[in-house]
């Protein structure tokens, strides 16, 4: 049951709202100005009161944020005229009197269900921070207590597939390079894990310079060039000579151009063609990585950044945090990022950095 407190010097609005409201709510006739730090979910006041209190009662309310406290001012309409503007910011709605007992009843039961919702929304909040430190700590384990056997493993395959790869069968040999492989994925999952909770705890760690263009589309194509030559596929770097440079962290900024270009030469047909660009945009530099793959319907491309989400082309057993670690990249750098598609034709995946400061 909701707890309504009431703070009004006029006896007549004092038992009308007794006997309109007492059926269904619990109310609390304020004895004195201390009732105002007890617990309740509705303030009933008169202008008399907001006058007195104004400040009270606007301390008390931002002490519940983000929790909505509604209150909700009785008064007189030629009162309405005399409440000042720092007296309106204490106030949610107001009912002007002789009060009118179904006006009375709406105003509070919306106010009331607008602080039921705003209790549920905070205790989901609650609840995913909860979650939140729970998944750091399984990444905290993650990355200190898995990884290092996990490189205990890859480093000892390694070494036997170097020094004694002549020696052994070729059956053991197709298992060392096996383990290699699954010890080199795993680290890279890890990995994943680890910057995806840093960019959504907004931690991600960057070294900014002022970045030349040409050399990050230059080499940002030269990263694939062997890929995109094993399947045939024609990779073409396009790039205003004018444009500025950008305020980047160089290494980053590579990390984006990989996960684009490795998703654009892995999805595209022998055969095909990938295209690297670079525009002056207003105070940015727009990158773009287009495509002649098979493209992503329309009812997908609004998840292609959501988190361990994958098209239905791409069920390859990576985690699908790729393009969600390079919007995050791209967004700790000021910019945005952004797809489209036309299935059957190919996708085009754009992002903007912003341009050096003059």
């Amino acid at each position: 049951m909701s707890r309504i407190l009431l703070l009004l010097d006029q006896k007549e609005n004092r038992a009308l709202l007794h006997e309109e409201l007492a059926r269904s709510h619990e109310l609390v006739q304020a004895e004195d100005d201390a009732a105002l730090d007890g617990a309740f979910d509705l303030l009933l006041l008169d202008g008399r009161a907001l006058d007195r209190l104004w400040e009270r009662v606007q301390r008390r309310k931002e002490a519940e944020q983000p929790v909505f406290l509604p209150v909700l001012l009785v008064t007189s309409r030629p009162g309405v005229k005399m409440i000042t503007r720092h007296l309106w910011r204490s106030v949610d709605e107001l009912i002007i009197t002789p009060i009118e007992k179904p006006e009375l009843r709406a105003r509070v039961e919306i106010l009331l269900r607008a602080r039921g919702l705003s209790l549920e929304l905070g205790e989901r909040a609650r609840e995913a921070e909860r979650a939140t430190h729970v998944r750091d700590d399984v990444l905290a384990v993650v990355s200190h207590d898995l990884r290092n056997p996990l490189n205990l493993v890859f480093t000892s395959s390694s070494f036997l597939l170097d020094v004694a790869a002549d020696d052994l069968p070729k059956l053991h040999h197709e298992q060392l390079t096996m383990i290699r492989r699954a010890a080199g994925q795993m680290n890279r999952l890890i990995q994943d894990l680890l910057e995806v909770s840093s960019v959504e705890a907004g931690h991600f760690p960057m070294e900014l310079h002022t970045e030349p263009v040409e050399p990050l589309v230059r080499e940002a194509c030269t990263l694939l060039e062997h890929a995109a030559a094993s399947k045939s596929i024609h990779l073409s770097c396009r790039f205003d000579e004018a444009a500025p440079r950008v305020h980047a962290d160089r290494e980053r900024v590579l990390q984006v151009f990989g996960n684009l270009l490795g998703n654009a030469v892995k999805f595209t047909p022998d055969g095909g063609e990938v295209r690297v660009s670079a525009d002056r945009v207003d105070g940015f530099v727009r990158f773009s990585v287009t495509d002649t793959g098979a493209g992503i319907a329309e009812d997908e491309l609004s998840h292609v950044f959501d988190r361990f989400w994958q098209a239905r082309r791409s069920r390859d057993g990576g985690a699908g945090l790729g393009l969600a670690i390079a919007r995050g990249i791209v967004k700790a750098h000021g910019g945005e990022m952004w797809a489209e598609s036309t299935l059957g034709q190919g996708s085009t995946f754009s992002f903007t950095l912003p341009v050096e400061a003059p």
